[in-house]
C-alpha cells in the first residue's frame, strides 16, 4: 500500500512539473530573421563644412538574426537576441574647409580640405538587442529600448579630389590634392544606443518588422581629429520573420 502511495504521489509530482513546465515554455516565443539596413554613419545635423550631397548609396546591409520573446503579462514582455548584421554606405559630397587627413604620395597630411569627398562606410557587428514589447493586438508588436553591438571588421575609407587641402591651418598655402584616407583601425569597436521598431503578424509562423537603430556613441574616439565632427550610426532593418 506504502508503495503504491509513493507511486501515486511521484505520479502527480511528475504531472504537476509537466504541466508548469509546459506552461512556462508558452511564454517564450523564438524567431529567426533576415533584413536589410538602410541608412548612414553621419553627424547628427548637417556641419557648415558639407555643402552639398552629390549622390548617396544605402548599398546592400543584411542582417539574421536570432531572438527570443518573454511574455511577462497578457500585452507586455521582453525581447532579446544576437544579431549579426553590416552597415553600410557610401556618399559623395562637396566640402568647404573640412578637416581631414589625407594620405598624398606616400606621406599624410593633415589640414583643410575643399574640394568632393568620397566616403565608403561598412562595418560589421555582432548586435545584442535589449528590447521591451507591447502587444497592440494579436497582429501588431511594438519594440523599443536599446541596443549594444560590437565591432568585427570596419571599413571607413574614400578620396578627396577637385580641390585643395590647406596644411595645418587655414591660412597655409594652397595644395592641390587628389588623395585617399583610411581611418578603418580609428573605429571604436564598442557601440551602443536606442533601438524602436514594430511587428506584424502576416501569418501563423511569418511575420514582418522595421526597426530603427540609432546611436548614442559616435563612431570614433573622443580624441579622434582627423575628422572635426562627430558621427553615428543611425539606421533602419526591414525585414521578416520566421516564428517557432
Amino acid at each position: 500500500m506504502k508503495k503504491l502511495k509513493r507511486i501515486g504521489w511521484a505520479a502527480i509530482l511528475s504531472l504537476l512539473i509537466g504541466t508548469v513546465s509546459e506552461a512556462e515554455a508558452k511564454k517564450y516565443e523564438f524567431s529567426v530573421k533576415a533584413g536589410l539596413n538602410i541608412g548612414g554613419t553621419s553627424p547628427m545635423g548637417l556641419p557648415a563644412e558639407i555643402r552639398g550631397i552629390n549622390s548617396y548609396n544605402p548599398t546592400l546591409s543584411f542582417s539574421i538574426e536570432g531572438s527570443v520573446k518573454r511574455e511577462l503579462t497578457e500585452k507586455w514582455g521582453v525581447m532579446t537576441g544576437i544579431r549579426l548584421e553590416t552597415r553600410a554606405m557610401e556618399t559623395d559630397a562637396q566640402v568647404k574647409n573640412y578637416q581631414i587627413r589625407l594620405l598624398n604620395d606616400g606621406r599624410y597630411i593633415e589640414g583643410i580640405f575643399t574640394g568632393d569627398v568620397e566616403t565608403k562606410v561598412k562595418n560589421d557587428y555582432v548586435t545584442i538587442p535589449i528590447l521591451a514589447v507591447y502587444d497592440i493586438s494579436k497582429r501588431w508588436d511594438l519594440k523599443f529600448g536599446g541596443f549594444l553591438s560590437f565591432l568585427t571588421r570596419g571599413d571607413f575609407s574614400g578620396t578627396a579630389r577637385n580641390g585643395y587641402i590647406r596644411e595645418g591651418t587655414p591660412l597655409s598655402q594652397k595644395m592641390n590634392v587628389d588623395a585617399t584616407y583610411d581611418f578603418s583601425d580609428d573605429i571604436k569597436k564598442f557601440n551602443a544606443g536606442l533601438e524602436l521598431g514594430a511587428e506584424f503578424v502576416a501569418y501563423k509562423h511569418l511575420s514582418v518588422y522595421g526597426d530603427l537603430t540609432w546611436s548614442l556613441t559616435p563612431l570614433f574616439p573622443g580624441d579622434f581629429t582627423a575628422i572635426s565632427f562627430k558621427m553615428y550610426n543611425v539606421y533602419m532593418n526591414l525585414g521578416f520573420a520566421y516564428v517557432f
